[in-house]
Order: C-alpha cells, then structure tokens, then sequence
C-alpha cells in the first residue's frame, strides 16, 4: 500500500514516501531504461546560494512561525468554554493550550481533527513546568536511497531536506514565542542504525546525514533550536539494551503475518540500499539469508561499477510491475535468466527486510522508557493511533501529503509552489524540469540586479541569527563534491531563482 502526495496519510501505516511505485504499475513504459540527464535547469555558484537565498529561507522560516503563531492565538481567542482545552483562565494552562493548539492545524499535522487536544495540553504542561526546557522529540530521517535513479540522486541532504527542516525549525520558533520559552527545543532522532539491520544501510552516511541536516538547521535559525541525533544510539546505548531489543525483534518477528510483511513491500522495495546488497551477494554473502544465483552474482562481477546500478533499476522495476519485465528482459538479450533470478532474489530479500523493519519498528514501541524525561514532548511522522495526543507532523506540507524528504526531490517553476516526487514521477511527468547545480567556482558577488532577481537585500543578510552565517560557509558542499542537484526546476533561469527564494515563504512555497 503507498500513498502520494494527493493521497491522506493513512493511521497505522509505515509511509513510501512517492508516488513511484503506482508509476511504474500503471505506467512500467513511461520510465526509461537509464535515467535521464538533461542539461541543468542553472548552475549556482555556493556563494551565490549563500548570499542570496539562504538569507531569505531565514525570513521564511520566521514568517512561517508568526503565522503559526497568529493562527494559535486567534483559534483559541473564539473557542468557547472548555470543549477542546481546560482552565484557559490559568496562565500555565492557557499556554500550553496555545502550544497545543500549533498542532490542531490541518497545515501542520496530518492528525489535526483527531487529536486528543487536552491530552496534549496536559503534556505540555507538565513538561513546561519541568526545571528543563520543554523539547519536542521527534524520530525521522534516514540517508536517501536512489534505487538506479528511480528514487533520488544520491543519498544526502538537498532541498526537499532544507524545505522539512524549515517547517519543523518555525514550528519551535512559534512554541517559544507562545509558551513565552526562548530554550525550547527539538531533537530529532535519524533511523539510519534504527533499521540498518533491515535495510542495510551503510553506517557511513549516517553519521555525515544527521550533520547535514544540523547545518541546514544552523544555517535557518542559528545553533541551539535543534539537534539530529542517531537513534539508535541513544536509545539502545548500551549492550544490555541492545540485546533486550534484540529479543523484542526476535518476538515481533515470529508473530507477523503475511499480511504484515505484504503490506510493507513496496516500502521496502525502494529503501533497502540495494547497490550495497547486491555487491555483498555477488561476493557470496546471503543477506537477510538469501543467496545469490551464481550466474547472476558472476554477470555482476563483471562489470560492477555498471551494472550494478543496472540491475538495481531492472530488477526494483519488475518486482514492482511483472508487467515491466518483458521490456525489461530485451536489455539482456541472451541473458533473461540474469534478470528472472535477480527479480526473485530482490523479491526474497525484499520480503525479509519488511519482515525485520515492522518487527523492529513494533520492538520500539514496546521499549521502556523510550522518551528523555518528563520535560520532552513526543511528535511522529507517522500517525499512532494509539496515541493520539501525539500530532503527527506533515514535514512536506499538505501538498506533500504523507511524503518524507528522504524519499523525494523538490521541484520549482516560477509562479508555482514548490513539488515534491521521486526523479522518475519527476522526469515522466514534468519532462520540461531539470537540475539545479551547485559549484564552488569562484564568481563574482550578486550585485544589484540578481537581488533584485530573487528580492534578496543586503538588510536582509544582516538579520541573521547568530552562528548562522558560520554554517553556511561550506553549506551543501556535499552535493557540490558529488555533482548531485540542489533540486528540479523548469522556467527562465530568473524565474527559477525568484522560486528558490521562496521556497519556505509560507505565502509562496
């Protein structure tokens, strides 16, 4: 089951994050064999970047956050005795119904008309009077997968990131201002390690991710609003508790049904980090205990750096859409039992890591003590509906529905707010798009003229949050070494850069 940005979150359900796999189902010819290329959309030297758009991602983030805060005080203004809060005559309560109330918004939680508001409110009173600063905790986030450039190009941090960071940086800016807090807080947990064992994922990226994303925070609000932990390592910090976990795995796993395990395949599909698996298989590992056909482990290693990428895309595909295989299998011409038993080697794995991922996602669930004190506020990104008090953040907006930046790109266009989709839903359906790159080539500073472009001021520049300027110096240098876009976008390169400025302008974005 996958949702779309069009489609609701659906309770209960562990998100996809794109429309990709109704894509290659419904429409397995409309994606080509290799992923396009296409000339950028415009290159942006980092200290262009630096100069004229972060500054104004900044003012979105803080005219997102007096919107939230305006909207929070004029709701509660016209509520009428106690129906959704209680005791708004007591300051303390009065506030935290005001905190409470940024969440009873469809905007911001995909839970707004169900939320147990007074349950929430009573949370955030007792963490408000807590000696330590109320902090909003938060599990999400892992390294991008491309999937053969199905999915993403590469796997690190670009604007879909900076786009959900900033919506959950103005939602702390506004719960400061209404709780009258300046030190309130957010930790947002990364699941890398948390489903390392599922996915396989590179231990790696992990680390290099969480400190993308907390200079992308520094960068918008300055240091301090926010801080990407690992979860896993805080919260199974020690091997008595990992081997706990281990066993609530262990029990979770031998009680899913087939149903479970089914339900979660298309999520897996496109998150297992496949150009590490298939290596491992072609060099005789079994993972998740699935061996690698000989012939296809020995057609891999014959040109790795090839065809593994190949294979990943060809064999995602058909496990997704069978009927994509007859295509798939003129590729491989006097080869078709290369793709047949990859197809069914991505489906067993595929399988086992559904498996392992809900097991240990319900193991979670069952852990003592899960939350840092009693001054801490609990949010998801995926509804709990055994916990309703809990707001279910939507980090994309409305009009990214249940979709997680992880999983997507962005994609601009003058006069248009911004999108958000897999690189294949984005080439096949907005062919006219293409990427945003970044150089560090020297060039000469944005004069007059391309503020007036993007409506970039030099006060503007000036407002920035202390530590701020510091982390963007080398912002995004990671797509920089690596070639990989900032984003999508289509229209005049003046266009594009007006809606790059934006983005996070909550009148525009």
């Amino acid at each position: 089951m996958t949702t779309t940005a069009t489609s609701s979150p659906r309770p209960g359900r562990i998100v996809s994050g794109s429309g990709l796999p109704a894509l290659l189902r419904e429409s397995p010819d409309a994606v080509p064999f290799t992923p396009r290329t296409p000339d950028p959309a415009c290159v942006l030297t980092v200290g262009r970047l630096r100069e004229e758009l972060v500054p104004r991602w900044r003012e979105g983030v803080e005219r997102q956050a007096r919107a939230m805060v305006r909207r929070s005080r004029s709701t509660l203004e016209v509520l009428t005795g106690e129906t959704l809060y209680d005791r708004l005559d007591d300051p303390a309560h009065r506030r935290a119904a005001l905190v409470a109330e940024l969440f009873r918004n469809h905007q911001v939680s995909a839970n707004a008309g169900r939320l147990d508001t007074r349950a929430l409110q009573r949370r955030v009173v007792e963490a408000l009077a807590e000696s330590e600063p109320l902090r909003f905790e938060l599990a999400w986030g892992q390294a991008k997968r491309s999937v053969g450039g199905l999915k993403t190009h590469g796997q690190w941090a670009d604007l879909a990131e900076v786009y959900a960071v900033g919506r959950v940086l103005a939602l702390v800016l506004a719960a400061r201002e209404l709780a009258e807090d300046d030190r309130i807080g957010m930790t947002v947990y990364s699941g890398g390690n948390r489903f390392a064992k599922a996915l396989y994922a590179r231990p790696q990226a992990f680390a290099e991710y969480d400190a993308q994303r907390q200079r992308i925070a520094a960068a918008l609000v300055g240091p301090g609003v926010a801080e990407f932990l690992d979860y896993a390592a805080v919260m199974r910090s020690d091997a008595a508790e990992d081997a706990r976990h281990e066993e609530r795995v262990a029990r979770h796993l031998a009680a899913l049904t087939d149903e479970d395990v089914a339900g979660q395949m298309p999520v897996m599909l496109f998150n297992v980090d496949w150009p590490q698996v298939l290596p491992l298989a072609a060099g005789g590992e079994a993972p998740h205990g699935v061996p690698m056909a000989p012939h296809v482990a020995e057609w891999l290693r014959e040109a790795p750096d090839e065809r593994v990428p190949l294979l990943v895309r060809a064999a995602v595909t058909c496990a997704v859409s069978p009927a994509a295989q007859a295509r798939w299998l003129e590729v491989f011409g006097d080869r078709p039992e290369v793709l047949e038993d990859a197809v069914a080697f991505v489906l067993a794995v595929g399988r086992a890591a559904a498996a392992r991922y809900t097991a240990i996602a319900r193991a979670d669930r069952d852990a003592p003590g899960r939350t840092a004190g009693p001054h801490t506020v609990r949010l998801t990104v995926h509804e709990k509906t055994d916990r309703p008090e809990v707001p279910a953040v939507l980090t994309l907006g409305v009009r990214g529905g249940a979709q997680l930046s992880q999983h997507v790109i962005a994609r601009v266009a003058p006069d248009a707010p911004v999108a958000f989709a897999s690189v294949a839903e984005t080439q096949v359906r907005s062919p006219e798009a293409a990427p945003v790159l970044l150089t560090d080539t020297a060039g000469t500073t944005a004069g007059t003229a391309d503020n007036a472009t993007t409506g970039t001021t030099a006060s503007t520049a000036s407002t920035a949050p202390a530590g701020a300027d510091a982390a963007t110096a080398d912002l995004f240098d990671w797509l920089v070494r690596e070639d990989l876009p900032l984003c999508y976008a289509s229209g005049p390169e003046q266009g594009v850069l007006r809606a790059l400025a934006q983005v996070l302008d909550p009148d525009h974005g």
